[in-house]
């Protein structure tokens, strides 16, 4: 693309790899309508939380409510 290639030339490697890598995250979800959908991330390893890591996250969130009460 050559709109891509202007913003490697002008920018550099740095931020084209991170346009790069936001434009595939968004055709991975909705290649149609490229609107950024929500997603629960893993910030300490730095990728996608898994199906376990979402599950405990709900269940410790839960526990939390339930002191507060």
């Amino acid at each position: 693309d050559e709109k891509l290639k202007e913003l490697k030339a002008e920018w550099g490697e740095g931020i084209y790899e991170a346009v790069v890598t936001a434009l595939k995250e968004l055709n991975e979800y909705n290649a149609s309508g490229r609107y950024p959908v929500k997603e629960l991330w893993n910030f300490k390893a730095g990728r996608k939380a898994s199906l376990k890591e979402a599950a405990q996250h709900l269940i410790k969130s839960c526990k939390l409510r339930k002191r507060k009460r």
